[in-house]
Parts: structure tokens; sequence; C-alpha cells
């Protein structure tokens, strides 16, 4: 709650997303009337198996929501293992979310060929591909069918994720900061290290941070708005 309050005091707008339904409930429960935090229902990958049965939660509350993350694929090691599973979990909720636009976070880690085939049989677009780190062939695809990726400073700190940055149009580029599984030093990535990636992001196109934040607050009001979400940036 420190942390969501230190936000909500910064004016700092946030995606807060969850792991599974309950976790989403509760979150909704501590800080769902807060102004500039977003809580996110969330189906992670890695906790489909061992949560299968609250699916139905899911989507029942899909229903009342308008945002929604993290939700997807994983093959990586400690992954594809359930791969089948998600597979099933993912095309339930994609098939549940082609009936009503919402703010969809991705998660693709070794899977975005897969993600991105699962969101085009059932027509959902203008998804966010969280941390994309896949085939750059993929990326293109995912770029010409008009989704979204939102940049961590992990990726701004490697080749491959500056060549994600550099290949992706700049207005189709959000930001995150993945805390707490990424680490700023030794601490874990706090909201208001997002000054960091927009920081990183500049370097990288040859623009100022000022001009770096204002592109990035536009591609987010744009999404807001062609998704149908009533709250993009707040202006205070």
């Amino acid at each position: 709650m420190a942390l969501a309050f230190e936000c909500e005091s910064a004016g700092i707008t946030t995606i807060a997303v969850t792991n599974i339904p309950s976790h989403y409930q509760v979150a909704v429960e501590h800080i769902g009337s807060m102004r500039f935090i977003r809580p996110a229902l969330g189906f992670h990958p890695l906790a489909v198996a061992e949560n299968i049965d609250e699916l139905p939660l899911f989507l029942s509350l899909l229903e009342h929501v308008e945002f929604v993350g993290e939700i997807g694929l994983d093959y990586s090691r400690k992954g594809i293992g359930s791969k089948k599973v998600q597979l099933q979990a993912f095309r339930e909720i994609a098939k549940a979310l082609s009936q009503s636009a919402r703010y969809v976070t991705l998660h693709s880690r070794k899977s975005a060929k897969d993600v991105l085939e699962v969101l085009e049989e059932f027509g959902v677009t203008n998804a966010v591909f969280h941390w994309y780190s896949d085939s750059i062939s993929t990326l293109r695809r995912a770029i010409d069918a008009g989704h979204y990726f939102s940049v961590n400073t992990a990726m701004l700190n490697s080749k491959s994720g500056q060549i994600v940055v550099e290949t992706v149009p700049r207005d189709r580029i959000l930001t995150e900061t993945d805390g707490p599984y990424i680490k700023i030093g030794r601490a874990a990535a706090r909201p208001s290290d997002v000054a960091k990636v927009i920081s990183g992001i500049a370097d990288l196109w040859g623009e100022k941070t000022d001009e770096v934040e204002a592109q990035i607050t536009e591609n987010y009001n744009t999404l807001c708005t062609s998704v149908g979400v009533r709250n993009g940036v707040e202006n205070s």
C-alpha cells in the first residue's frame, strides 16, 4: 500500500497488473478507488496451471473491467511444461476479449508467435506486448497487426531490447517498470523509475526527454481511446 500511496501522491499513472483473478479482487478492494492507479485483471501464464479453477472467475470479472494483464503464454523452461493448459486458457480469454475491447497487457516469453496467432484467430487488436524479447520477424507481424509494445530498463540495457525499441514505430511505444522483477541497482523498480525508461528511450531516439514523455502520453491516450477506456492519463 505504501507504494500505491507514493504513486497516487506523485500523480504517476500506473497500471497495476495481477497474476490471478482473486489477487485482482484484493487489489480492487485496496486501490480501486485511487485516481492514478488502474488495477488490471490478470491470469499470468505461469500461474494458469495451478489456478485453472479461477478461469471462470476471470471470465466473469472481465465483463466489468477496462484493464487486463498480464495474460498470454510462456514457453520458457519454467512454463513449457504447462503449454497445453496455457493455450487452452489463453484461447478462452481471447475469445471473451473479442466480444469487447479492453486495454490488454501481454506476456509472450519464447511464445510470441503463438500469442499473436491466438490474437489473430479471435480478432483481438490494440494489445500491448510487455517486454517483447522474441524474433524480429514476429515483432514485425505484431507491428503490422497494430499492437503496442512497453519498454523497461532491462530492454534498454541490452542490444536485443534496443533493437526492439528501434524497430517499433514511435507511436506504438509505451513504458513499464516491471517492478519488483526488474531491479534498479539493488532495489526493486518502482513506478517513479519510469523516468529512467523515458531517459533511455530519449538517448536511443536522439530526442529530449520531455518530447519522449509527450509522445508516450499521446500513445497511451490514443490506445485508451481506441479500446474505449475512459480514463487515460490524468491532467492535473
